[in-house]
């Protein structure tokens, strides 16, 4: 299938003959494309090829910005991007390209910006050290962080099978009233909260809240949940890790009729007493369960939870547990003391409880449970990939900015990433496609040939590199 795509950059409209064909190599569709020239007349298709000599004016990067650009464009992030920011879009788009393609300090956005092609684009923007930090507190306003988050939710998220909620802590010397000390893993550091929930469905970041650093996970749930019901997730259920159970947080989610799968503390009474009273029996054949390439034991319990009917899955993994059990054997014969409750300590190695408001297959509740993973690959993605930290913003409104600067970032990041799938990662993605340099002429853009895998990263993208562009 042939057809013309119309493309317009500057002041010209540029026409690109479009053929669809069958790879049988890779086995999926693919487009070729071929350059017709300027538009004359479209109706009647008429198009000019003009060669004339040109004086070269200089060299861009090109291709990792291009491919965003257009794929952003293509799936209508730009589009909610311009309802809610208006002619502000084009920084904040800038914004993201930068975090997305040069992950550095924003006070380098203006050298990234003045070797990349989308300056060509985005005419006349400053992003300047001063200029970057009022653009910031633009995006720390709380009226279109809302206007942002309704258009998102509305048009990107579909919630249906569950969103998953899970915090994370961000290290830093600022002094403002959200940094404070707070306990991170095993450490106690002066730090912020970042509350991300996380769209099952979609596979994308769906809302976030900036917390004070001693603000702990128990008491941020019921304000996120109130939040998110404002935004029209009203039906989902939600996938929590243990810091957030809670006997408060247990009762709003069912005065709230909000379903949820959450990993029982191990400190909680009700944890011990089903320790004592199921695990002597939990390898049981009946309790097999495969998950992935391990062999698991997972036991169903209909319990009481303040009052509701609810349930509780006791799992065991028998290689987690030999490295427990060995671990404790050594430590007691070194230490030369056994424990009153020894019993109880042998019996628990290996094990954790998962406990339900609704009830669930055997084979499904772990796989539900580390769907909550999710959240964690996102924070790494955010401290990674997005270099997150360390937080160099040095007021509560940058702060508030930068953080939902990121998130934007995060969104189109993800976006990319679940289009690839597995066939390349966002990072090869955007390397490759840096090398692709343009020209800049006094009134026209040529682009290097690209490689056949800049190619094939291109159109895994729905982006066809074009040959030239006007200005």
């Amino acid at each position: 299938m042939t057809f013309i795509r119309y493309k317009r950059f500057g002041g010209l409209e540029y026409a690109y003959e479009i053929t669809a064909y069958w790879d049988s190599k890779i086995k999926r569709s693919r487009q070729k494309s071929r350059y017709l020239g300027i538009v004359v007349n479209k109706e009647k298709g008429i198009f000019e090829k003009k060669w004339q000599t040109r004086m070269e004016r200089l060299i861009l990067d090109f291709g990792d910005s291009y491919v965003i650009d257009h794929f952003l464009e293509h799936n209508g992030f730009s589009n909610l991007l311009n309802t809610v920011f208006g002619s502000f879009k084009d920084v904040v788009l800038s914004l993201i390209y930068y975090r997305l393609c040069h992950n550095a300090a924003m006070m380098y956005a203006e050298r990234w910006f003045e070797g990349n092609y989308i300056r060509k684009k985005f005419v006349g923007l400053d992003l300047s050290s001063q200029r970057v930090s009022e653009h910031l507190l633009v995006l720390a306003n709380e009226v279109t962080q809302r206007k942002f988050f309704e258009e998102y939710m509305s048009r990107f998220s579909s919630s249906k099978r569950g969103v998953i909620i899970d915090g994370t802590s961000l290290p830093n010397q600022i002094h403002n009233p959200m940094t404070a000390w707070g306990r991170s893993g095993e450490e106690i550091d002066k730090q912020v909260r970042f509350l991300l929930a996380v769209d099952r469905d979609e596979n994308l970041p769906l809302f976030f809240r900036l917390l004070p650093g001693n603000i702990i996970d128990v008491s941020s749930l019921r304000i996120t949940l109130y939040e998110l019901k404002h935004y029209g997730v009203k039906d989902a259920y939600v996938f929590l890790d243990a810091g957030f159970f809670s006997d408060e947080n247990i009762r709003d989610m069912y005065e709230n009729n909000i379903d949820f799968i959450v990993r029982l503390p191990s400190g909680r009474i009700l944890y011990k007493e089903l320790i004592q009273k199921e695990g002597a029996t939990l390898e049981s054949k009946r309790n097999f369960v495969r998950y992935g390439k391990r062999g698991l034991f997972v036991k169903e319990v209909e319990i009481e939870l303040l009052g509701k009917k609810a349930f509780a899955y006791i799992v065991q993994d028998p290689q987690r547990r030999g490295r427990e059990m060995a671990r404790y054997i050594l430590d007691s014969v070194e230490d030369e003391v056994i424990q009153d409750d020894s019993d109880y300590e042998i019996t628990n190695k290996g094990i954790m409880i998962v406990v339900s408001s609704f009830k669930s297959s055997k084979d499904e509740i772990v796989p539900s449970y580390y769907v909550r993973q999710t959240a964690e690959v996102f924070f790494g993605f955010s401290k990674d990939d997005l270099a997150i930290l360390p937080l160099r913003v040095h007021s509560l409104e940058g702060i508030r900015g930068f953080l939902f600067l990121q998130f934007l970032t995060l969104i189109a990041f993800m976006q990319i990433k679940n289009k690839l799938g597995k066939d390349y990662t966002v990072d090869e993605v955007l390397l490759s496609m840096r090398n692709l340099k343009c020209k800049v002429y006094d009134n026209e853009i040529i682009v290097s040939e690209p490689t056949k895998e800049q190619r094939e990263m291109a159109e895994g993208l729905d982006v066809i590199v074009p040959k030239n562009l006007g200005i």
